[in-house]
């Protein structure tokens, strides 16, 4: 079964404008290359999901809830687009993670969620909304995000054991997106008579605007610079351990100024 609604727009979301809409790359490319790392918003992830489920786990006076919730509603409908997009199908057993031993081994001792052996977006992507649609899992978000903002903590058992499954699909999506951002795109498996026509030009071919080009290129140099002080402050650390100070003392012969 396909995903044949009508065309995707901006008013249909709650967060994407109209370019991430024709083209989710620049939400990906900016979220993966500029916000965080794979490991640190997995980290987020389930810390998000642990405190909604159980309040005492939350750390309010740290945690940045409003803003982890919006990224994550945020890339569940850059997921959806896709899904949309690529016409990609809905699976009867979403929850089937490992279609092999070399995917349970992949995830237990390399922490890659791959399908068949191989790194598949797609799949992913296809499984978070074969087990609920976009709509259910707006609802999801807010439930959880309620949960972390209430301050009765009687109902621990709302989400059930349903939550295991949120947060591990929430997590695998994330990795989804990251996937693509570093094979800068997706692989769909097609027949092999078929020849891909974009209808959009990928925005890393379109010429860039001024001011885009510039924020880019300002950002790249503060991580160039905060890295090269970095290697800077390394070596003059590792010099000065191999340095020791000469004692003096009475008997000492070297001179000494007054």
């Amino acid at each position: 079964m396909k995903n044949t609604e009508k065309k995707l727009k901006a008013k249909h979301f709650r967060y994407l404008c109209k370019d991430i809409v024709k083209n989710p790359m620049i939400y990906i490319r900016d979220f993966y290359r500029y916000e965080t790392d794979i490991i640190c918003w997995m980290n987020n992830i389930q810390l998000f999901v642990n405190a909604a489920t159980v309040p005492e786990m939350g750390n309010r006076n740290f945690a940045e809830n409003g803003y982890h919730c919006k990224e994550m509603i945020k890339q569940i409908e850059v997921a959806y687009v896709i899904f949309h997009q690529c016409q990609l199908p809905i699976q009867k057993k979403p929850l089937n993670f490992f279609s092999t031993k070399e995917d349970y081994h992949n995830y237990v001792f390399k922490l890659e969620y791959t399908t068949h052996g191989h790194i598949d977006p797609s799949d992913t992507i296809s499984k978070f909304f074969s087990y609920q649609s976009l709509q259910k899992w707006y609802d999801t978000m807010d439930d959880i995000m309620h949960y972390l903002t209430v301050s009765d903590y009687r109902n621990y058992e709302y989400f059930g054991d349903q939550i295991m499954a949120i947060r591990e699909l929430l997590m695998r999506l994330a990795f989804a997106l990251y996937y693509i951002y570093k094979d800068e795109g997706i692989s769909l498996n097609v027949p092999c008579y078929v020849k891909a026509i974009n209808d959009e030009p990928h925005q890393s071919t379109k010429e860039k605007t001024i001011l885009r080009q510039m924020m880019e290129e300002s950002i790249d140099k503060k991580y160039a610079k905060k890295e090269a002080q970095k290697s800077s402050n390394d070596i003059e650390d590792s010099q000065g351990l191999g340095t020791s100070e000469i004692p003096v003392s009475e008997n000492s012969n070297l001179e000494t100024i007054n």
